[in-house]
């Protein structure tokens, strides 16, 4: 087993390693030890990873200025640096590292935008723990075109593009040095221990020393080639192409399926205020009702308190205006925060319901608040929001709770087809007090 230094690392890293039979040092650096002492590596150390970020927090700049230089050497001869960048300062990368082409931590992207490079060795382990990358740092300021995924430097060569944000940054890189790398990843946080483990097992990528270069072969020339042999090597030249342009038109469906429905409804479990708004009027015209307003823009130039956020009016085919003063009407009131539901918030409902029912003398009408709590935690692991008292009286008063988790929930069973669009606005029109939808 290869002699591996983990640097920055947690001890149960370092004891799941162990117990794989890994031959493995850990060391700290003067951001997570708050010393300034010096950093060595060992002299039979194969691979280092180093983590950045996390616990260890920004320190001075100059901590460990002169290692860089050290351990690129190291780099040439054959070791391997492996950097999980998960925030902190330039200088934390780059006085390890050095800063190979401007190489930097600059800031961050969500990590569901990130696009890893389809021919990249390490393709599906990134990709299996990608969820649990919490921020994409972009590398350099540059940004590179779809389908690139080289950048050519004069001083450090053709360095490889492994993961690219949702704008062209590069999130993750390998910068080859003599016999040696350099690899910049994301951080994949709990999961940065499985993937040490993956590259460890991947004796290709670990066995990345260039081949001495060999003699010509005569024999292998197209001269002496046959014509079945020569088109054989075509054909797979004309597959293999046409494999690379299938998982790039994959990559733009992804990216386009990301930027439209997908972003927009996971906007339902991380936005508030208007964002918030646009999100559930897009959620409930997706669940095919007969008319979704938008009160802001129905009565933009009309001088009066809004109130309410929208309307689903049903049937669909009559003007609002009507609509409003004959047909079934719910009123929906959009709110977020980070933590419980106050009592104005779910008075309002019955109060813009009562006024609503009397200015269009229309009393086929219901209110509900649809909200987005708790909106920093996990939706998984969100508490119900709302008291006992505030469901009693919402069901009293024949009106609606609901959270953006609740109805998130049941757009994706409606996709996974575990339920119908009917089933979840019957459920919206009947039920009252606290919407839990029957999936």
């Amino acid at each position: 087993m290869p002699k591996i230094m983990l640097v920055d690392f947690a001890e149960a890293d370092r004891e799941r390693l162990l117990a794989l039979k890994y031959d493995v040092e850990a060391r700290s650096t003067g951001w997570t030890t708050g010393r300034d002492e010096p950093l060595e590596v060992p002299g039979g150390s194969e691979t280092v990873f180093y983590r950045i970020g996390g616990e260890a927090g920004a320190g001075r700049a100059d901590l460990h200025a002169g290692l860089h230089e050290t351990l690129l050497d190291r780099v040439r001869d054959g070791v391997r640096v492996v950097c999980f960048v998960g925030g902190g300062d330039t200088p934390q990368l780059t006085n390890i590292v050095g800063s190979l082409a401007g190489l930097g931590i600059k800031d961050g992207g969500r990590a569901d935008g990130v696009v890893f490079n389809p021919r990249a060795l390490f393709h599906v382990p990134f990709e299996r723990f990608k969820p649990y990358i919490a921020k994409a740092f972009r590398l350099y300021d540059e940004t590179f075109a779809e389908g690139v995924w080289e950048k050519d430097t004069p001083a450090d060569g053709k360095i490889e593009l492994l993961a690219k944000t949702v704008d062209g940054a590069a999130a993750a890189a390998v910068i080859r040095k003599g016999q040696g790398y350099v690899l910049v990843l994301p951080s994949f946080g709990p999961k940065n221990v499985d993937v040490v483990d993956c590259i460890l097992k991947d004796k290709l990528w670990l066995g990345g020393e260039p081949a001495e270069e060999k003699a010509s072969d005569w024999s292998v020339s197209d001269e002496y080639a046959f014509p079945e042999l020569k088109a054989l090597v075509i054909r797979r030249e004309e597959e293999q192409k046409r494999f690379q342009e299938v998982l790039a038109d994959y990559d733009r469906q992804i990216r386009e399926m990301k930027a439209g429905g997908q972003q927009e409804s996971l906007r339902l479990l991380t936005g508030e205020g208007a964002a918030l708004k646009k999100a559930v009027i897009a959620a409930f015209r997706y669940l095919g009702w007969g008319r979704v307003v938008d009160v802001d823009e129905y009565w933009k130039k009309v001088i009066r308190s809004k109130e309410e956020d929208a309307w689903l009016i049903e049937p669909g085919d009559t003007p609002v205006e009507a609509a409003i003063r004959k047909g079934e009407v719910i009123l929906i009131l959009v709110r977020a925060g980070k933590n419980w539901a106050t009592d104005d918030e779910c008075f309002l409902l019955q109060k813009y319901k009562g006024r609503r029912m009397q200015e269009f003398d229309n009393t086929r009408m219901k209110a509900v608040l649809v909200a987005n709590y708790f909106s920093p935690v996990d939706p998984k692991d969100r508490a119900n929001p709302f008291s006992a008292g505030q469901i009693e009286e919402a069901q009293k008063d024949g009106n609606g709770l609901v959270t953006t988790y609740s109805l998130f929930r049941a757009i994706k069973a409606e996709k996974e087809n575990r339920i119908s669009k009917d089933a979840i606005r019957e459920q919206i029109r009947l039920k009252t007090g606290l919407i839990a939808f029957d999936i």
